[in-house]
């Protein structure tokens, strides 16, 4: 049924929300691999655990554990951040965001070619879906078993010396800081700009990730009624779109060093005020789909380089990973509650005569509007922290 469906679905994003914080936190315990780890066992399980479910209790249970382990993307996140200087957070912040949006254009591909693959192969039909699932298990515990092996072979007596030398001069420079820490001004500057800017940036990631409910599922019913598109004509441009966000990533490095990770988040939310505002007022091919990639493009960019700012303007790792899940998990609640607000104002806004269909994408462009010139904010409290910071 819908309700079935429906639960089906929100129930990761409710997982996924509630365990970020958590396996964050245990990761900074543990360590980062441990929990990366867990989590490819759990993502296994979940796999499993839907394949062989015999009613939708079970897969409404496999899509709970699955966004449970999904909250390893913060995890990954952390980790990125904890090896990698400041001057190359960006860089390896938009790998992973490659990454996560390369599952998205292979993952349905995939799927598709081992289950036409399996129904040749003599597979039943009602069990060429469960078989892709446990393929997928499958792949998880190899990344597993990969990741197992690359660990064993760090700790080599040559890599192991390499890493205490790291160690060491990694907690020097911690101890620096420390002593740092301890001036009152530096500490007090600090707080003002971390207090500013977490509220921001995730109100950034909530008007974001609001588009991006908009341009799935929301313009999964607006392209077909309005612009008579078929379900081929939909998944090609989600494909698409899925493919111009993995290579925006890929140069989105470039465009930091360029601009500046501020001036990219404020760059990318106009991208996405002018794309899905247009897209929804402008109905002509191919001004449209221009438009509509030009939202997705920027929603790249607004995502990578919102996160690229927590990471920022967080004091010390713990606070930076914690700042991070927080992200993920504000993520995962825009998509819990943004759905029904705009399915219900798609509902109403059909009825209009005027520009039927354009009140949900409209009012998301002016709220992408309005949180534009946040990041622009909060470079200039950065710069009046610095100043004061160098005044004493």
């Amino acid at each position: 049924s819908p309700i079935m469906v429906g639960l089906a679905i929100s129930c990761f994003s409710v997982a996924q929300m509630t365990f970020a914080p958590i396996a964050v936190g245990l990761s900074s315990k543990i360590g980062r691999s441990i929990v990366l780890r867990i989590c490819l066992a759990g993502a296994a399980a979940a796999s499993l655990l839907i394949a062989f479910s015999g009613s939708v209790y079970g897969v409404i249970a496999g899509r709970t554990l699955a966004g449970v382990f999904a909250a390893c993307i913060p995890v990954a996140q952390s980790g990125v951040t904890d090896i990698l200087s400041k001057s190359q957070t960006a860089v390896g912040l938009s790998r992973v965001s490659a990454a996560s949006q390369l599952g998205v254009v292979v993952g349905p591909l995939a799927s598709a070619t081992f289950q036409e693959l399996f129904a040749k192969l003599g597979v039943p039909a009602a069990r060429c879906l469960p078989a892709v699932f446990i393929l997928n298990a499958c792949n998880a515990i190899f990344v597993l078993a990969q990741m197992a092996f690359i660990e064993r072979r760090s700790k080599s007596p040559s890599v192991s010396s390499r890493d205490e030398q790291v160690k060491v001069t990694r907690r020097k420079q911690g101890e620096q800081t420390s002593m740092d820490a301890t001036k009152p001004t530096a500490e007090s500057d600090e707080l003002v700009t971390v207090r500013l800017a977490q509220p921001m940036l995730r109100a950034i990631t909530i008007i974001v990730g609001w588009t991006a409910i908009l341009s799935n599922s929301i313009y999964g019913l607006f392209a077909p009624r309005f612009l008579g598109f078929r379900q081929p004509q939909l998944s090609a441009t989600y494909s698409a779109a899925a493919i111009l966000m993995v290579t925006t990533q890929i140069i989105f490095p470039r465009l930091v060093a360029k601009i500046g990770e501020h001036r990219a988040c404020t760059a990318g939310i106009l991208a996405v005020a002018t794309g899905i505002g247009g897209q929804s007022l402008i109905r002509v091919q191919p001004l449209h789909s221009l438009l509509y990639m030009i939202n997705r493009a920027g929603a790249a960019i607004a995502d990578t380089s919102t996160a690229a700012l927590v990471a920022s303007s967080s004091g010390s790792r713990d606070s930076r990973s914690r700042n991070l899940a927080l992200l993920t998990s504000t993520r995962a609640a825009a998509r819990i509650f943004t759905p029904l607000l705009s399915s219900k104002m798609f509902e109403i806004s059909c009825r209009s005569s005027a520009v039927p269909g354009a009140l949900p994408f409209v009012t998301a462009a002016c709220f992408c509007v309005a949180a534009a010139p946040f990041p622009s904010v909060l470079r200039r409290a950065e710069k009046r922290a610095e100043k004061k910071l160098m005044a004493k």
